[in-house]
């Protein structure tokens, strides 16, 4: 299986990233700390869902990431045999355990090239 990283949807991560910053400004215009504090939240979470991706896939495993770049969950696999897609969700065979699910969040030019590699 080659190496590959799914990224976040595109579009979520400027919406994010986009209201973020208009809270952020007109919570400083009002002076309004609580809003202050969520824009700038918000404003974090779309850049760094911009910059990280939420799965890496490398020669045996399967890493699940976070929008900080942390890794949440290991998977191990040998082969591409080991992963399965179920409708949006991934899966390891193995295991029966979801992997993650790959629908809105997930960029979909990325899932598409995924789906190629896994056996059907």
């Amino acid at each position: 299986m080659q190496p590959m990283k799914i990224r976040n949807n595109r579009a979520l991560a400027i919406t994010l990233l986009v209201v973020g910053v208009l809270l952020l400004l007109t919570s400083l215009a009002a002076q309004r700390l609580v809003g202050i504090l969520a824009g700038a939240v918000l404003a974090l979470a779309g850049v760094m869902m911009m910059i990280n991706p939420m799965l890496n896939i490398e020669r045996g495993e399967v890493q699940v990431r976070n929008p900080l770049g942390m890794t949440l969950r290991r998977f191990a696999v040998s082969s591409p045999a080991d992963l399965r897609m179920a409708g949006n969700n991934l899966q390891h065979v193995p295991t029966g355990k979801k992997i993650a699910g790959l629908g809105f969040g997930a960029d979909k030019s990325d899932v598409q090239r995924l789906r190629y590699q896994l056996p059907q």
